[in-house]
C-alpha cells in the first residue's frame, strides 16, 4: 500500500484567490486533496507576517534582510503542518508590500517520519516565495520533501556564540518541556540583527527539538519569528523581535520569558541542582545518536501509556536514570538505590504499558547487584526492600522468583545474626504486605527445620507480644491459615497463640460475649479443627473459672450451654472443683431456660445439698424480672423451697408471699395466690397445706382484714374457686368483724324475735307520745290562702329498728315549732 502524499498550500495577496473573487489576501493555490474547511480553519490563522519594525521604518528594500518565519504544529485532526512565511515586497499592483506563505500538510500516518528526524522539518528547503497567476490554482501532491542536515558540529560552541551557556540551555529545555504539560508559552528574544536572529532561532529550535522525546514532539508547535509576543493556538515556543518584550506589560507575566537580548529570564521556576534528563541532554548535546537512542528507549517503554503521563517532564527524568543504568552507568544506581527501585516499580505497575521487557531485564540486573552486595555483607536498605518487593509483585500472574525468596531469607538471617532487630522487623513488614510472596517464603521456611525458629517462631513471638486485643490474635491466626497453613501444625504456634488468647481473655469484661466471638471465628475457618479444638477447650475452662454466675441473664445460660453441650467427658474431668460446680449450676439454669414447664422443687433440687441449693435459688432470684410476671411464678416457688422442712410444708410461705407482694404489687400477689390454688405443691390432699394456710391467713388478716373490706377486692377474693380457700376467707371475715356482727352471726333466731318486738314497740310509742300530732286543717272557704302544714313536706325515710341498734349514729328527725 503506497503512502499518503504530502499536500501544499500557497497564501498571498493576489487579484483573486480560491475563496474570494476580488483582490486581497487568500489561498491562491492548493493541492487537490486539501480540504477547503481545513485550509480556512487551520492554515489561514498561520498565514501572517509582520515585518520587523526597524526595517519598515528605514524602508529597507533588501529582501534578504527580512527574517523568514518558520512554523510547525500539529493540527487537531492529527496532521503535521510545516510552513514558512516571508516578506516579498510589492504585490502585483506595485504599491503594497506583501508576504507569501507556503505550507506543507503531512498526513498523520507519516508524521513520525518527520519528528524522528528533525532535519526534515528544520532543514526543509523546498519552500516557494511566489506564485504566478499563469501557473493555475492547483499544486501537486508530493511523495517526499527535500531537506539538508545542519552543518553545525559543535553545538556547545555554537550555543556559547549566541550567548547561551549550560545553565541557560537547561532552563530553555526545561521551559519548552514544561510548556507541553501546562498552558504556559515560551517567548524567546535573541540578540543580533533581526535576520541573523531568525536564522539562529531556527538552529536553536532544531537543537531543542532534538532533545525532546518523540511524544512531546508530536504535540509541539513553534514559530521562529514574530514581531512581538502573541498567544497563538498550537504554538508553544515563539521567537520574537528584539526589544518587543516589555517588562510589566502584563501579557507575558505568566509565561516563560527568555529576553536573551537583554539578559533577562523571567517566570522560569527552575532550581539549581540535579536535573537528570537536562544534565543528560547537555552531556550529549553533540551526540544526536545517543539522544535518539534514549528517545527510542522511552518510545518502547511508554508504548500504550496515557498521553498526559507521556508529556510529564518527570517521566523523562525517571526514564533517563533507568536508561543510563541499562547502559552500564551503575554510579547512577549507587547514588539513589531506593529511588531507582521506586521508579522501576512505578513503571512496571503501569497497566497501560504494553512492552515491559527492558524494564524486567533491568529489574533482574539490579537484583543481581543487590545479591552481590549482600554477599559482601552490605544490607539493602529497608526502603530498597520495600520497592524491590513491589517491583516483583507489579506484574500480575508473574511466577514468584525462587531467587528472590532465597535472597529475602538470607537478608532476614543475616539481619538477625547482626542483631538488627529493627531492620528485620521492617523487612518482615514489607514482606507481609505481599501476602502471596510472604506465603511462598514462609512455606519455604517450613521446608528447612534449622530456619523455622529464627525466621518463623521468633517473628511470631514478636508479633503476638505487640497484640493487646483478642481480635488481633484472631486476625493473625486467619492470616497464617490463608498464607501458610503449615504454621497451624507448628507446636510453638499452637502453644503461643493459645496462651495469648487466654491471657487476653482474662482481661475482657464481657467474657461470655468474647468467648462466643472466638467460637464463631473458628467455626468460620476451614482446616483448623485440630488446632481450634484444643484452644477452645482451654478457653471454655477459663470461661468457667472466671465468669460470675450472678451476672448472667437467662439467655446467657443458654448460650453457655451451647458452647459446652458437646464437650467430651474428659473436658469435665479436667476442671477444678469450682469450675465443675459452676458447670452444674449452669446446667440446672439451662434446664429452666429450655423447658416450658418448670419441674417441681423436690425434683429440681434433689441432687443438691443445702449450700448448693441456696446458690441456685440466689441465681434464680437474680434472673427474675421486675416487676414479676405470672409466667415466673413457678420460679418464685423454687426460690422459697426449703428441703430441710418435711412433707408438703417445704416452703418459706410467708417469705414467698411477701416477696411476691414487694416485687409485683397487689395485683400480681392476687394472681399468684389464684395460681397457687391450682398447684399440687401447695396442698395436702384436698386441703391447703397447713403452713401455706397459716401464711395466707396471716396475709389476709393484715390491717384488720383490709383486703376483704373493699367491695371490689372482696368479690375478687371470693371468686377464687377453691372450697378450702373460701372457707379460709370466711374465717378471716369472721375474725375481723365487729362484736355486734359476731353476736348476730352466733344467735340469729332469738335475736331476730327481739328485734321484731322492739320494732313494734318503737312504732307505737312514736305515734302515741308525739305532742304535736294534730289533723290537717281544711282549706279556708273562699279564701286565697292555704292553711299551714304542721309537718314537713319532704318524705320521711324509714329506718329499720335493727339498724338503729347497730348504727345509733343515725340523726333524729327535727321538728319546727312556731309561736
Amino acid at each position: 500500500m503506497s503512502r499518503q502524499p504530502i499536500l501544499q498550500q500557497y497564501y498571498t495577496r493576489g487579484r483573486q484567490g480560491i475563496f474570494r473573487s476580488n483582490e486581497g489576501y487568500d489561498t491562491v493555490a492548493k493541492s487537490t486533496g486539501l480540504d477547503n474547511s481545513f485550509i480556512k480553519k487551520t492554515l489561514h490563522p498561520f498565514c501572517v507576517y509582520d515585518a520587523p519594525r526597524l526595517l519598515q521604518e528605514r524602508g529597507e528594500n533588501d529582501l534578504s534582510l527580512y527574517p523568514e518565519a518558520r512554523v510547525s504544529f500539529r493540527a487537531e485532526s492529527g496532521e503535521l503542518v510545516v510552513g514558512r512565511s516571508v516578506f516579498v515586497g510589492a504585490d502585483f499592483t506595485g504599491q503594497r508590500n506583501t508576504f507569501f506563505s507556503h505550507n506543507y500538510v503531512i498526513p498523520a500516518e507519516r508524521r513520525d517520519d518527520f519528528i524522528k528526524e528533525p532535519a526534515k522539518i528544520f532543514g526543509l528547503r523546498a519552500f516557494a516565495q511566489e506564485h504566478a497567476n499563469t501557473a493555475g490554482k492547483e499544486l501537486p501532491m508530493l511523495a517526499e520533501l527535500p531537506f539538508q542536515t545542519s552543518s553545525v558540529k559543535d553545538q556547545r560552541q555554537w550555543l556559547r556564540h549566541i550567548g547561551i551557556d549550560e545553565r541557560i540551555f537547561k532552563q530553555l529545555l526545561y521551559a519548552v518541556m514544561m510548556s507541553l504539560s501546562s498552558k504556559r508559552k515560551v517567548y524567546i528574544s535573541l540578540d543580533g540583527e533581526v535576520g541573523a536572529a531568525a536564522a539562529d532561532a531556527r538552529q536553536l529550535l532544531e537543537l531543542l527539538y532534538s532533545c525532546l522525546p518523540y511524544e512531546m514532539r508530536r504535540h509541539f508547535g513553534f514559530l521562529t519569528y514574530c514581531n512581538e509576543p502573541q498567544s497563538k493556538k498550537h504554538i508553544h515556543v515563539m521567537f520574537v523581535e528584539k526589544g518587543s518584550i516589555r517588562p510589566g506589560a502584563g501579557f507575558t507575566e505568566k509565561d516563560y520569558v527568555f529576553d536573551l537580548a537583554h539578559e533577562r529570564i523571567l517566570q522560569v521556576d527552575w532550581q539549581e541542582g540535579a536535573h537528570s534528563y537536562l544534565d543528560f541532554a547537555w552531556e550529549y548535546v553533540n551526540e544526536p545518536r545517543v539522544l535518539a537512542s534514549f528517545h527510542d528507549f522511552c518510545e518502547e517503554v511508554l508504548a500504550g501509556a496515557d498521553t498526559t503521563f507521556m508529556l510529564r517532564l518527570a517521566t523523562y527524568y525517571e526514564l533517563c536514570a533507568l536508561y543510563l543504568i541499562e547502559k552500564g552507568r551503575l554510579a547512577v544506581y549507587e547514588q539513589n538505590r531506593a529511588g531507582i527501585w521506586q521508579v522501576l516499580q512505578h513503571f512496571l505497575s503501569q497497566d497501560g504499558l504494553v512492552n515491559k521487557s527492558r524494564l524486567l531485564q533491568l529489574r533482574d540486573a539490579l537484583f543481581r547487584e543487590e545479591t552481590e552486595s549482600l554477599t559482601n555483607k552490605k544490607f539493602p536498605a529497608s526502603e530498597i526492600i520495600s520497592q524491590m518487593l513491589k517491583a516483583y509483585s507489579a506484574i500480575p500472574k508473574e511466577r514468584i522468583s525462587t531467587e528472590l525468596v532465597t535472597f529475602m531469607m538470607n537478608v532476614l538471617l543475616k539481619g538477625k545474626t547482626a542483631r538488627q532487630s529493627g531492620y528485620v522487623a521492617e523487612v518482615y513488614q514489607h514482606l507481609s504486605n505481599d501476602q502471596e510472596l510472604f506465603g511462598f517464603l514462609m512455606r519455604s521456611v517450613f521446608g528447612y527445620k534449622q530456619v523455622v525458629k529464627p525466621l518463623f517462631e521468633d517473628y511470631l513471638a514478636d508479633r503476638l507480644a505487640s497484640f493487646s486485643k483478642i481480635s488481633q490474635v484472631l486476625q493473625e491466626i486467619e492470616f497464617w491459615t490463608e498464607t501458610a497453613p503449615p504454621a497451624l501444625r507448628n507446636l510453638f504456634f499452637m502453644t503461643a497463640t493459645r496462651e495469648k488468647v487466654i491471657s487476653l481473655f482474662a482481661r475482657e469484661r464481657q467474657k461470655l460475649q468474647a468467648a462466643l466471638t472466638i467460637h464463631d471465628f473458628f467455626e468460620s475457618q476451614d482446616g483448623v479443627s485440630g488446632f481450634a479444638d484444643e484452644l477452645l477447650d482451654e478457653l471454655d475452662k477459663s470461661l468457667l473459672k472466671q465468669i460470675a454466675l450472678d451476672s448472667l441473664s437467662w439467655d446467657d445460660f443458654g448460650k453457655i450451654m451451647t458452647l459446652l453441650e458437646e464437650k467430651p467427658q474428659t473436658f469435665t474431668g479436667e476442671l477444678d472443683l469450682e469450675s465443675r460446680q459452676k458447670l452444674a449450676h449452669i446446667s440446672q439454669m439451662a434446664i429452666l431456660t429450655e423447658n416450658r414447664e418448670v419441674p417441681l422443687p423436690e425434683q429440681f433440687f434433689r441432687q443438691w445439698d443445702e449450700k448448693e441449693m441456696a446458690i441456685q435459688q440466689k441465681l434464680i432470684v437474680n434472673l427474675l424480672g421486675r416487676p414479676l410476671e405470672p409466667d415466673s411464678f413457678p420460679l418464685v416457688a423454687l426460690v422459697f423451697y426449703r428441703a430441710e422442712l418435711q412433707g408438703q410444708d417445704s416452703f418459706a410461705y410467708s417469705d414467698l408471699l411477701r416477696f411476691v407482694g414487694d416485687n409485683g404489687g397487689e395485683e400480681v400477689l392476687y394472681s399468684f395466690i389464684q395460681w397457687s390454688m391450682t398447684q399440687r405443691m401447695f396442698f395436702t390432699g384436698k386441703y391447703i397445706s397447713p403452713g401455706y394456710r397459716q401464711a395466707l391467713k396471716g396475709l389476709l388478716l393484715e390491717n384488720r382484714g383490709r383486703r376483704l373490706r373493699d367491695k371490689e377486692w372482696k368479690k375478687r377474693w371470693f371468686s377464687v374457686r377453691h372450697a378450702d380457700f373460701r372457707k379460709l376467707l370466711e374465717e378471716v371475715r369472721s375474725e375481723t368483724s365487729s362484736p355486734l356482727m359476731k353476736l348476730f352471726r352466733g344467735k340469729s333466731t332469738a335475736l331476730l324475735s327481739v328485734i321484731i318486738l322492739l320494732a313494734a314497740g318503737a312504732v307505737g310509742s312514736f305515734f302515741l307520745f308525739m305532742p304535736d300530732a294534730v289533723p290537717v286543717a281544711p282549706a279556708t272557704p273562699g279564701g286565697g290562702e292555704t292553711a299551714e302544714q304542721p309537718y314537713p313536706t319532704e318524705p320521711v325515710e324509714f329506718v329499720p329498728v335493727y339498724q338503729l341498734m347497730l348504727e345509733p349514729q343515725i340523726r333524729p328527725l327535727h321538728r319546727t315549732n312556731e309561736f
